[in-house]
């Protein structure tokens, strides 16, 4: 209800004020009944929206409780002035399988400085593409939004359930901030992360909760300056940076913040996984204030053998992993590894640092350890389960 005035604020503002248009998607011919695909008029709303220089406002209503039916769409910049784009009534995707590529679903593009918000849920039925995957009719399953070339993008208080693949994804967009966002989908639902965000820098991700079917997020390569924080994640895969060095590529990664968030029912907790034979760096990596429970397969993991498909050939060289510091952890471990630091013998982990780390098997009978392989670094206060490649 807040949020709902808080829209309606903004357009009484732009009402009275007379400078910031309103470019309601009703006017321009979107029936909102669920049924009628408007993404006609969505687009012809937008292409008004985006040639007025006078800060307007696209407006989704949701008066009525409507639902707009919508196909692929790409909204595509640059535009004459800052947009704020207003979700409040519902968006679904098409109840069936309508490409076979990898592709999104509801697009952004080249929009620098545009403003994404609204509490309308935003649909992407994705089961009918999870069954057809596990199917093996299907190679692709596209992702419910992306953000490309979008600089100081903001997106706020969206919510976002059951994508075929990837929900949201923020691509080659600087200073990009994301906030207050709710990403749900089933915990066997495959691919289904919540949050990618590559090619980008000095962005944030903060107060959003995420349970799906891989990672809740996933930052990617050629990512700079990303701070993630009060972040609610559970189920799925827990935060992820990578993976890596994939098909020998080099990918870098630095200076990637991660603090007072809760991660529970995962299948790791916080991971920075790499592909062997792949090149580039990963480092400048902070993990900080973070509470674990019931972590099925690593609370803490850094893994330099990184292979889903567990079929990968042995190949020389890594991607560099350096000055990592977990601080500040504790929780709860299933597995009876809590701590997993598998890291290349040809490209060695250096500058691995832990203080104040305690974690506690889920099960009285299981006794806590950690894995520590070409692991180079110190330790120090309280760190459990004990950490011997680690100075203390």
């Amino acid at each position: 209800m807040e949020f709902v005035l808080i829209i309606l604020s903004y357009l009484t503002v732009a009402i009275i004020a007379g400078a910031s248009p309103i470019y309601n998607v009703m006017t321009y011919g979107a029936r909102g009944d669920g049924k009628t695909d408007d993404t006609k008029a969505f687009l012809n709303a937008w292409k008004a929206a985006c040639a007025d220089p006078r800060n307007p406002y696209f407006v989704v209503t949701g008066k009525g409780g409507k639902i707009y039916l919508l196909s692929k769409i790409i909204f595509e910049g640059p535009c004459r002035s800052s947009l704020k784009f207003l979700i409040s009534g519902g968006l679904v995707a098409p109840n069936r399988v309508w490409t076979n590529q990898i592709d999104t679903w509801i697009v952004f593009k080249n929009i620098p400085t545009i403003t994404v918000l609204g509490n309308g849920l935003i649909d992407g039925k994705g089961s009918i593409w999870w069954d057809c995957l596990s199917k093996n009719q299907c190679r692709n399953a596209p992702y419910i939004m992306e953000f490309m070339g979008c600089d100081y993008l903001r997106v706020k208080n969206l919510n976002l359930k059951d994508s075929p693949g990837k929900h949201l994804v923020v691509y080659k967009s600087d200073y990009a901030a994301l906030s207050g966002l709710k990403i749900t989908s089933p915990e066997d639902s495959p691919n289904t992360d919540g949050i990618l965000i590559s090619d980008s820098q000095h962005g944030t991700i903060s107060y959003s909760t995420i349970g799906v079917g891989d990672d809740c997020i996933a930052i990617g390569p050629r990512s700079y300056d990303i701070n993630v924080s009060h972040i609610t994640c559970g189920p799925g895969h827990g935060i992820s940076i990578g993976s890596l060095g994939k098909n020998g590529v080099e990918d870098n990664v630095e200076g990637i913040h991660i603090s007072n968030s809760h991660i529970f029912n995962t299948l790791t907790g916080i991971r920075i996984k790499t592909w062997q034979g792949g090149a580039g760096h990963a480092k400048s990596i902070s993990y900080e204030n973070i509470n674990f429970t019931s972590v099925k397969a690593g609370v803490i993991v850094i893994d330099q053998y990184y292979c889903p498909e567990l079929n990968c050939p042995n190949k020389t060289g890594n991607v560099a992993i350096s000055e990592v510091s977990y601080l500040g952890l504790q929780g709860s471990s299933v597995s009876d590894v809590a701590i997993k630091l598998a890291c290349s013998s040809s490209m060695p982990c250096r500058d691995i640092t832990m203080s104040e780390v305690s974690f506690t098997p889920q099960q009285a009978n299981i006794r806590l350890q950690s894995y520590c392989i070409n692991a180079q670094g110190s330790a120090s206060g309280h760190v459990t389960p004990q950490t011997p490649c680690l100075k203390h």
